[in-house]
């Protein structure tokens, strides 16, 4: 008998882009090891991406072994898939592993009676014996690391295998072996994008976070640098343009230098991979600066990210990351200032231990820190199979979440055609009431449009440096909107107001992505809508922010040159990007502003003086009527790389020509 075996990893579609199925091939790479099952079982093509049930089940046809790799975006679809396929064939068998799959299945079997087998930590093997066992008729106990349901439907569950093996090169290669040939001739209109992995594992155990001790995997194991390197060559020579690698900390080891001077060496050969994302270590500096300054100089990486998650001590230590030096991140942060690296840092929203004023206090601490690209300020979502949805940890921390349909920031809008899907988002803790989280919201919401898309990043340094005013007391008192004429501005009527509005939706059950089709038929965050809508508009919107400034100032008690002042905000907004650029590109200052915050966030920062210079702005022309090429460029392409601002040169014109360079941040 021959068994029609079909591998399910529904991916997200971004619209023609999605990643080649890594999963399933390194599955179907190691089971056709096995001479029995190269002969008795026929793999059907891959089904790769995200589509609606009713094309799935017609492009798939009858099925003997159904395999799912189950993520937050394609639980629903693949278990729709699952029940579809068993209700048409009761004899196939349905098998479920990946992220989303619990450890502990006996509430997946009750609620799910289609599935026969769920599997637990890595598949390769796993995979081939289940294969094994239906070929010869047999039934699946002691099969590592699964559980199964008996015929009188209790729940069996295996122990995993004790000493799994180190060499993973003893799988398969699916890009070497070529799994994916014939995948990608069939589809010439989808662009690719690749999977690497050089090791597994992570040390850390993080209470939010599956990858380390929550995935069973944690001590590393490696890929020979052999392999490593035959990937990043095959990715080249087709042309894959993004790589993901899935690394839980690259840079911590020796050889991962030696890896990303391969991908540098094979990007000046190929031109390909063009960006190289990767998630690095955590206690390590010297390594990862020279990785970091490697991809920089070769255009390889967007950002480099150091993500704390919390500057609450007792956060850190309820999450399991005290293990993991602070004081190590800020100096990385100041080398990469220095070196003019764009980095991006994270902190996440709803953890437990955290409260809204050590919320607060954190993001200050990363504003203060000179922190000039970006600061992403995350929602903490709950995950299958990590100690943050443990019942016992759920009722100490006196956690409160809601199920939000999934739609994927900068992925593509969903259509009414696809099959929901859903994740848990925390919006309450014992320290954080949820009215609490909701001030919270609208001031991440707010400090990521004025610092992290740059729409006020330099008038906040210059409140901060020059007056010592804390950053978030003039966002409290922005979002507040106590100043004259407070409630006719565009950042009270429109973007608070939509921000709250937004926020009330998501809290009814809608999702946390905003969509505006004007902007491109994708998700956007509120912040990234804000910034368009600035760029529409600056004159109004800075001349409003002229008259805050000079309000808060004033209730501050202290005391400020109005010309300055005008000169700081004008700076500003000339660095933001237009639609209606200004006719002239040299501006004059009479104060030496443009060197003042060209220095603003180095070792070596400058006093402001009334000093003539002149600031020399980047030309960048757009369609007035074209948004979606406006946000493709400025937010899509350039928010985590720090091109959502134009570039600056200055010059001095007091006649002697000291300093020209380019103005970052």
């Amino acid at each position: 008998m021959t068994y029609r075996v079909q591998l399910c990893e529904f991916n997200v579609l971004m619209g023609n882009v999605t990643f080649l199925p890594l999963v399933s091939g390194l599955l179907q790479g190691a089971a056709q090891r096995n001479d029995r099952i190269r002969q008795q079982c026929e793999f059907l093509p891959f089904r790769f991406h995200v589509q609606p049930l009713e094309q799935v089940l017609k492009d798939m046809g009858p099925v003997d072994v159904a395999a799912f790799s189950v993520s937050m975006w394609n639980e629903q679809l693949s278990l729709n898939t699952a029940r579809a396929i068993k209700e048409a064939n009761p004899e196939c068998i349905i098998l479920f592993g990946g992220v989303q799959v619990p450890y502990d299945a006996q509430r997946y079997f009750d609620e799910h009676p289609y599935i026969d087998v769920t599997v637990r930590g890595e598949g390769e093997d796993t995979f081939t014996l289940l294969l094994e066992r239906i070929i010869e008729g047999r039934g699946f106990d002691g099969v590592p690391g699964i559980s199964w349901k008996e015929i009188n439907g209790q729940v069996v569950r295996e122990p995993l295998e004790a000493h799994p093996s180190r060499d993973l090169d003893e799988y398969p290669s699916p890009y070497l072996s070529g799994l994916y040939d014939q995948l990608m001739a069939n589809n010439p209109h989808i662009e690719f994008q690749a999977i690497i992995e050089t090791n597994r594992g992570c040390p850390y155990g993080c209470t939010f976070c599956n990858w380390g001790k929550g995935g069973l995997s944690e001590k590393y194991r490696f890929h020979s640098l052999e392999r490593v390197q035959a990937e990043i060559r095959w990715f080249a020579e087709n042309n894959i343009r993004y790589v993901f690698n899935a690394d839980s900390n690259f840079g911590a080891h020796r050889r991962d230098s030696e890896i990303a001077q391969y991908l540098v060496d094979t990007k000046q050969e190929f031109g390909f991979p063009e960006k190289f994302r990767t998630c690095y270590g955590k206690n390590t500096d010297e390594k990862i600066f020279a990785i970091a300054q490697l991809f920089h100089a070769y255009e390889l990486e967007k950002g480099i990210t150091i993500s704390p998650q919390s500057y609450n001590p007792e956060t850190l230590s309820h999450i399991k990351r005290k293990n993991i030096k602070l004081e190590t991140m800020g100096t990385l942060q100041r080398r990469f200032n220095e070196a003019e690296i764009p980095v991006y840092s994270e902190l996440i929203l709803g953890l437990p231990g955290e409260t809204l004023e050590s919320w607060r206090k954190g993001i200050e601490v990363m504003l203060c820190s000179g922190l000039k690209n970006q600061l992403f300020l995350y929602f903490c979502e709950l995950y299958e199979n990590t100690e943050m949805t443990h019942p016992d940890y759920i009722q100490r921390h006196q956690i409160r979440s809601i199920r939000l349909p999934v739609n994927e920031i900068h992925a593509s809008v969903r259509n009414s055609a696809l099959v929901s899907e859903y994740y848990d988002m925390v919006v309450s803790t014992a320290t954080m009431p949820q009215a609490d989280w909701e001030r919270a919201v609208i001031f991440n919401w707010t400090t990521m449009l004025l610092h992290s898309m740059k729409a006020g990043f330099f008038w906040l340094a210059w409140m901060h440096d020059r007056f010592g005013v804390d950053y978030i007391a003039i966002i409290d008192a922005l979002i507040a909107g106590e100043w004259p004429e407070a409630q006719q501005s565009w950042m009270q009527s429109v973007y608070i107001s939509d921000c709250r509005a937004h926020l009330g939706r998501m809290l009814t059950g809608q999702g946390r992505g905003v969509e505006k089709p004007e902007y491109g038929e994708i998700y956007w965050e509120p912040e990234e809508v804000g910034f368009v809508q600035i760029c529409q508009q600056t004159d109004r919107v800075y001349d409003e922010l002229a008259a805050f400034t000079s309000w808060f100032l004033t209730q501050q008690g202290v005391a400020f040159d109005p010309e300055e002042m005008r000169e700081a905000i004008l700076y500003q907004k000339l660095r933001l990007p237009t639609l209606h650029p200004p006719a002239e590109l040299n501006i004059a200052f009479d104060y030496n502003l443009p060197q003042y915050f060209d220095r603003i966030t180095g070792n070596e920062p400058i006093a402001v003086a009334r000093q003539p210079q002149t600031l020399i702005i980047e030309e960048r022309l757009f369609d007035p009527d074209d948004l979606k090429t406006f946000m493709r460029k400025n937010v899509l392409w350039g928010r985590k790389s720090g091109a959502n601002i134009l570039q600056a040169q200055w010059r001095n014109d007091s006649g002697l020509e000291l300093e020209k360079r380019a103005a970052n941040a």
